[in-house]
């Protein structure tokens, strides 16, 4: 297999025409029937707006057929999100989603959907890689036929009216009102991808004044994934307008990121860009208004501002290893309303089980619209939390023994140490109750080990980031 891909619970990711091909999605097809031998009857199958997209899907279409699944209901393009839900309307026992998330337009990859709309999870993803690995060549996945009509079910608009009207229905009618009474005005920056048209559709109906930029679908026009560096731009159109925030999403929209004027006072401390932690910490605020107990599951790089948010309700924060499908199979568990990443923007919102950045835009609406108050001013009312990211370049196999020695010097040092999944996994030294610095590999983008920083003291998470990378490059050595 190329070196330019990535095979993870959460998905495969490659460049095109390099480490992803449509033989390599052959392969995971035939694969993934037979991990599921005789239950996939019916799939869905959608993705996200880039280039390598329509030809991977058509190619996971023809091997579906091939594999003799009687069924396909495509969903076209559309936010990962839509198809998940698609996946439980139109009762299907399975799908796959095309994407490369965050990743640049010229990767690409999927996602293996169970029937109940979420990613396979770990174990069967461990099964079903090995599989492709070990799988000799086969006339079953190499079928060029073209599918019938009868066999492929094109359903685009009624996924995108279900799961509008979910949303409307997560909300309730009370929240809908007030939105509506509102005027809200936001700016939006879908950047060429899947959620154009759905949040254009769903923000009509709920009455919010929306302008778009970057909205022609397939044209990226920044950095897919949305982040300070990505979003910056967005200022020039904040200042002096009347906008709560600006909204800017990848391309496959399970990930939003908020950007407020730098005019704010959060703005000029924190930075322009909303941390993922304040977005995640926004939306529990807005679900579990009146619920008592409850558990938000949350990675293990994810800041203790959740939990400082959510203990007025009664709710405790219970952390796992980084990765969509660890928290929801975590949350499935607890039987929790809520959980998510705060590395990342986009919460999690049962019955659909992946992040979701809509969904999270909207919640974030309602907490406006319930208290009253502007975006700008919530925020300031919330706990200061600092961080400092860092993507550094390592290959796996040396980030192990890094890895172990960061590990033994902050053990030595008194820090209570947390790790999460195998040797690949987070590590996690924390210097207090609110303030630590983690690490891991990244399953996402290859050759990358990330470094947060988190915490309530910014002295110290300036002392811990300064700290942590001259160890790491002291280690890598």
């Amino acid at each position: 297999m190329s070196n330019d891909l990535i095979e993870s619970f959460s998905g495969v990711r490659g460049i095109y025409g390099s480490g992803i091909t449509a033989d390599l999605l052959r392969r995971y097809i035939f694969c993934y029937c037979e991990l599921f031998k005789g239950k996939l009857k019916a799939v869905v199958v959608a993705g996200d707006t880039r280039p390598s997209t329509l030809v991977l899907k058509k190619a996971a279409i023809v091997a579906f057929r091939s594999c003799g699944v009687k069924k396909v209901i495509d969903v076209g393009i559309v936010p990962v999100q839509v198809c998940e839900y698609a996946i439980l309307k139109f009762k299907a026992n399975g799908g796959i989603y095309i994407t490369a998330s965050h990743n640049e337009p010229e990767y690409n990859g999927w996602k293996i959907l169970k029937k109940d709309g979420a990613l396979i999870y770990a174990r069967q993803s461990e099964k079903l890689i090995e599989a492709v690995h070990k799988m000799k060549p086969s006339s079953l996945y190499k079928s060029n036929s073209a599918p019938s009509s009868s066999y492929v079910m094109h359903k685009e608009n009624e996924a995108l009216d279900y799961y509008v009207k979910y949303v409307l229905g997560r909300l309730g009618k009370a929240a809908i009102q007030n939105i509506k009474k509102a005027g809200f005005q936001i700016l939006i920056d879908p950047n060429g991808g899947s959620s154009i048209k759905t949040l254009k559709k769903l923000l009509s109906l709920l009455k919010v004044q929306a302008r778009f930029v970057n909205d022609k679908v397939g044209h990226f026009n920044r950095l897919v994934e949305p982040n300070k560096e990505s979003l910056a731009y967005l200022d020039k159109y904040l200042r002096g307008e009347q906008f709560e925030f600006a909204a800017g999403f990848d391309s496959d929209a399970d990930r939003v990121e908020l950007v407020v004027t730098s005019q704010t006072a959060y703005a000029r401390d924190l930075g322009p860009v909303v941390s993922g932690n304040y977005v995640l910490s926004l939306a529990c605020d807005a679900m579990l208004l009146g619920t008592k107990g409850q558990v938000v599951v949350t990675n293990d790089a994810t800041a203790y501002l959740v939990r400082d948010v959510i203990k007025k309700y009664g709710a405790v924060m219970k952390e796992v290893e980084v990765g969509e499908m660890v928290v929801v199979e975590e949350m499935e568990k607890q039987k929790g309303l809520i959980g998510g990443e705060g590395s990342n923007g986009g919460v999690i919102i049962p019955p659909i089980k992946c992040r979701d950045g809509i969904m999270t835009l909207c919640l974030i609406l309602k907490l406006m619209a319930q208290n009253k108050r502007k975006f700008s001013n919530i925020l300031e009312e919330y706990p200061r939390y600092y961080w400092s990211h860092h993507k550094i370049a390592c290959q796996p196999e040396q980030s192990f023994k890094i890895k172990n020695a960061l590990e033994n010097y902050y053990r030595e040092k008194g820090y209570a140490i947390k790790k999460t999944g195998d040797q690949s996994g987070g590590l996690k030294a924390l210097a207090d109750e609110s303030n630590f610095i983690w690490f891991r590999q990244s399953k996402t983008e290859p050759g990358i080990f990330r470094c947060y920083i988190e915490g309530n003291n910014k002295e110290k998470v300036e002392k811990l980031a300064k700290e942590g990378l001259i160890l790491f490059n002291k280690f890598s050595n």
